[in-house]
Protein backbone atom coordinates (compact mmCIF):
# COMPACT_ATOMS: atom_id res chain seq x y z
CA UNK A 1 0.00 0.00 0.00
CA UNK A 2 1.53 3.32 -0.57
CA UNK A 3 0.34 6.90 0.31
CA UNK A 4 -0.69 7.97 -2.43
CA UNK A 5 -2.11 6.28 -5.44
CA UNK A 6 -2.12 9.35 -8.17
CA UNK A 7 -1.63 7.27 -11.60
CA UNK A 8 -2.14 8.76 -15.22
CA UNK A 9 -5.64 8.65 -16.16
CA UNK A 10 -7.23 6.52 -18.78
CA UNK A 11 -7.88 7.74 -22.17
CA UNK A 12 -6.29 11.07 -21.42
CA UNK A 13 -8.42 12.29 -18.89
CA UNK A 14 -6.91 15.43 -16.57
CA UNK A 15 -7.35 14.56 -12.43
CA UNK A 16 -10.06 17.29 -12.37
CA UNK A 17 -12.78 15.48 -14.55
CA UNK A 18 -13.66 12.17 -15.48
CA UNK A 19 -10.86 10.36 -13.65
CA UNK A 20 -11.87 12.17 -10.94
CA UNK A 21 -15.32 11.05 -11.48
CA UNK A 22 -14.12 7.58 -11.81
CA UNK A 23 -12.10 7.05 -8.82
CA UNK A 24 -14.96 8.62 -6.81
CA UNK A 25 -17.38 6.11 -8.60
CA UNK A 26 -14.85 3.37 -7.54
CA UNK A 27 -14.33 4.14 -3.94
CA UNK A 28 -18.30 4.94 -3.73
CA UNK A 29 -18.71 0.93 -5.22
CA UNK A 30 -16.20 -0.30 -3.10
CA UNK A 31 -17.72 1.49 0.12
CA UNK A 32 -20.70 -0.62 -0.69
CA UNK A 33 -19.56 -3.90 -1.72
CA UNK A 34 -17.84 -3.64 1.58
CA UNK A 35 -20.65 -2.87 3.65
CA UNK A 36 -22.68 -5.78 1.88
CA UNK A 37 -20.39 -8.37 1.82
CA UNK A 38 -17.57 -7.33 4.58
CA UNK A 39 -13.54 -7.79 3.67
CA UNK A 40 -13.33 -11.51 3.34
CA UNK A 41 -15.95 -11.58 0.99
CA UNK A 42 -15.65 -8.70 -1.19
CA UNK A 43 -13.65 -9.33 -4.59
CA UNK A 44 -12.47 -6.97 -7.30
CA UNK A 45 -15.26 -8.15 -8.97
CA UNK A 46 -18.13 -7.14 -6.85
CA UNK A 47 -16.43 -3.22 -7.00
CA UNK A 48 -16.31 -3.28 -10.84
CA UNK A 49 -19.84 -4.33 -11.30
CA UNK A 50 -21.24 -1.82 -8.83
CA UNK A 51 -19.27 0.78 -10.44
CA UNK A 52 -20.40 -0.09 -13.83
CA UNK A 53 -16.58 -0.34 -14.92
CA UNK A 54 -14.69 -2.75 -16.33
CA UNK A 55 -12.03 -4.72 -14.52
CA UNK A 56 -9.28 -2.85 -16.93
CA UNK A 57 -10.53 0.42 -15.38
CA UNK A 58 -10.23 -0.29 -11.78
CA UNK A 59 -6.82 -1.48 -12.18
CA UNK A 60 -6.19 1.91 -14.02
CA UNK A 61 -6.46 3.51 -10.55
CA UNK A 62 -6.04 0.05 -8.03
CA UNK A 63 -3.88 -2.15 -7.68
CA UNK A 64 -6.15 -4.91 -5.29
CA UNK A 65 -9.27 -4.34 -3.01
CA UNK A 66 -6.16 -3.52 0.14
CA UNK A 67 -5.19 -0.52 -1.96
CA UNK A 68 -8.61 0.67 -2.53
CA UNK A 69 -9.63 0.23 0.90
CA UNK A 70 -6.10 1.82 1.52
CA UNK A 71 -7.50 4.72 -0.17
CA UNK A 72 -10.90 5.09 1.98
CA UNK A 73 -8.70 4.77 4.82
CA UNK A 74 -6.14 7.39 4.56
CA UNK A 75 -9.36 10.04 3.13
CA UNK A 76 -10.68 9.19 6.13
CA UNK A 77 -8.14 9.45 8.99
CA UNK A 78 -6.99 12.93 7.39
CA UNK A 79 -10.14 14.20 8.51
CA UNK A 80 -10.19 12.92 11.83
CA UNK A 81 -6.30 13.75 12.57
CA UNK A 82 -7.45 17.28 12.52
CA UNK A 83 -9.54 16.70 15.57
CA UNK A 84 -6.15 15.60 17.62
CA UNK A 85 -4.37 18.96 16.52
CA UNK A 86 -6.91 20.85 18.47
CA UNK A 87 -5.74 23.03 21.95
CA UNK A 88 -7.28 22.35 25.04
CA UNK A 89 -7.67 25.45 26.37
CA UNK A 90 -6.34 25.64 29.82
CA UNK A 91 -9.22 27.22 31.43
CA UNK A 92 -11.96 25.15 29.24
CA UNK A 93 -10.97 21.32 29.47
CA UNK A 94 -14.52 20.50 29.05
CA UNK A 95 -15.17 22.06 26.68
CA UNK A 96 -12.19 20.80 24.59
CA UNK A 97 -12.85 17.08 25.58
CA UNK A 98 -16.67 17.85 24.63
CA UNK A 99 -15.74 18.99 21.14
CA UNK A 100 -12.76 16.32 20.55
CA UNK A 101 -15.35 13.62 21.80
CA UNK A 102 -18.04 15.04 19.47
CA UNK A 103 -16.03 14.70 16.45
CA UNK A 104 -14.56 11.78 16.83
CA UNK A 105 -17.95 10.20 17.29
CA UNK A 106 -19.60 11.93 14.87
CA UNK A 107 -16.79 11.02 12.24
CA UNK A 108 -16.80 7.18 13.33
CA UNK A 109 -20.44 7.05 12.41
CA UNK A 110 -20.04 8.97 9.11
CA UNK A 111 -16.88 6.24 8.23
CA UNK A 112 -18.26 3.48 10.28
CA UNK A 113 -18.21 0.96 7.21
CA UNK A 114 -14.63 2.23 6.72
CA UNK A 115 -13.94 1.44 10.52
CA UNK A 116 -15.75 -2.03 10.26
CA UNK A 117 -14.00 -3.42 7.29
CA UNK A 118 -10.34 -1.57 8.53
CA UNK A 119 -10.27 -3.40 11.53
CA UNK A 120 -11.60 -6.95 9.78
CA UNK A 121 -8.89 -6.41 6.82
CA UNK A 122 -6.26 -6.02 10.04
CA UNK A 123 -6.65 -9.35 11.04
CA UNK A 124 -5.44 -10.57 7.71
CA UNK A 125 -3.06 -8.01 6.12
CA UNK A 126 -0.50 -6.72 8.62
CA UNK A 127 -0.03 -3.53 7.24
CA UNK A 128 -3.47 -2.53 7.91
CA UNK A 129 -2.35 -3.34 11.32
CA UNK A 130 0.29 -1.22 11.82
CA UNK A 131 -1.42 1.73 9.90
CA UNK A 132 -4.32 1.67 12.52
CA UNK A 133 -1.61 2.04 15.23
CA UNK A 134 -0.17 5.02 13.27
CA UNK A 135 -3.12 6.61 13.33
CA UNK A 136 -4.71 6.13 16.61
CA UNK A 137 -0.70 7.39 17.81
CA UNK A 138 -1.95 11.20 16.88
CA UNK A 139 -4.45 10.60 19.39
CA UNK A 140 -2.80 9.14 22.04
CA UNK A 141 0.62 11.22 21.87
CA UNK A 142 -1.89 14.28 22.01
CA UNK A 143 -3.46 13.08 24.94
CA UNK A 144 -0.08 12.14 26.58
CA UNK A 145 0.84 15.68 26.35
CA UNK A 146 -1.85 16.74 28.43
CA UNK A 147 -1.87 14.02 30.93
CA UNK A 148 2.21 14.57 31.40
CA UNK A 149 1.06 17.96 32.10
CA UNK A 150 -2.15 17.50 34.56
CA UNK A 151 0.38 14.45 36.06
CA UNK A 152 3.65 17.15 36.49
CA UNK A 153 1.29 19.91 38.31
CA UNK A 154 -0.06 16.99 40.63
CA UNK A 155 3.40 16.86 42.17
CA UNK A 156 3.42 13.48 43.56
CA UNK A 157 5.32 11.13 44.14
CA UNK A 158 3.43 8.57 42.32
CA UNK A 159 3.50 8.96 38.89
CA UNK A 160 1.55 6.86 35.99
CA UNK A 161 3.29 7.10 32.45
CA UNK A 162 1.78 9.18 30.15
CA UNK A 163 1.41 7.25 27.24
CA UNK A 164 0.19 4.42 28.83
CA UNK A 165 -2.72 6.70 30.76
CA UNK A 166 -3.09 7.91 27.06
CA UNK A 167 -3.66 4.85 25.26
CA UNK A 168 -6.49 3.57 27.78
CA UNK A 169 -8.44 6.19 27.62
CA UNK A 170 -8.23 6.37 23.59
CA UNK A 171 -8.65 2.80 23.67
CA UNK A 172 -12.11 3.34 25.39
CA UNK A 173 -13.27 5.68 23.28
CA UNK A 174 -12.72 3.27 19.86
CA UNK A 175 -14.36 0.38 21.61
CA UNK A 176 -17.44 2.37 22.73
CA UNK A 177 -17.48 3.71 19.57
CA UNK A 178 -17.30 0.39 17.83
CA UNK A 179 -20.02 -1.02 19.84
CA UNK A 180 -22.26 1.69 19.65
CA UNK A 181 -21.76 2.48 15.79
CA UNK A 182 -20.75 -0.54 13.70
CA UNK A 183 -22.00 -3.23 16.41
CA UNK A 184 -25.43 -1.57 16.93
CA UNK A 185 -25.53 -0.65 20.77
CA UNK A 186 -28.15 1.11 21.73
CA UNK A 187 -27.56 5.12 22.94
CA UNK A 188 -28.10 8.78 22.49
CA UNK A 189 -25.28 10.87 21.29
CA UNK A 190 -25.34 13.39 24.20
CA UNK A 191 -25.35 10.99 26.78
CA UNK A 192 -21.82 8.88 25.02
CA UNK A 193 -20.44 12.26 24.90
CA UNK A 194 -21.45 13.39 28.62
CA UNK A 195 -20.41 10.06 29.63
CA UNK A 196 -16.91 9.93 27.92
CA UNK A 197 -15.85 13.14 29.06
CA UNK A 198 -17.18 12.20 33.05
CA UNK A 199 -14.97 9.17 32.53
CA UNK A 200 -12.09 11.32 31.40
CA UNK A 201 -12.62 14.15 33.39
CA UNK A 202 -12.50 12.45 36.35
CA UNK A 203 -9.53 10.36 35.66
CA UNK A 204 -7.56 13.76 34.99
CA UNK A 205 -8.83 15.63 38.24
CA UNK A 206 -7.68 11.93 40.06
CA UNK A 207 -4.50 12.38 38.45
CA UNK A 208 -4.01 16.30 39.51
CA UNK A 209 -5.23 16.00 43.11
CA UNK A 210 -7.73 18.87 41.83
CA UNK A 211 -10.27 20.08 39.69
CA UNK A 212 -9.00 19.92 35.74
CA UNK A 213 -11.97 19.29 34.41
CA UNK A 214 -15.15 21.52 35.66
CA UNK A 215 -17.66 18.11 36.06
CA UNK A 216 -20.33 20.02 37.39
CA UNK A 217 -23.76 19.91 35.52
Amino acid sequence: MSEAHERPQADGDAPSSRGARTRAKLRKAALDAFGELGWLATRVEDIVTRAGVSHGTFYTYYKNKAEILDDLVRSSQADIAGLALQAWQADDVRGALERVMGGFLDRYDRDAVIMRTWLQAARDEPAFGALYLASRRLFVERVAENVAATVQASGRGRRLPPMTVASALVAMVEHFAHCWLVLGEEHERQDAIDSLVLVWGSTLNTLAGFGVVDLED
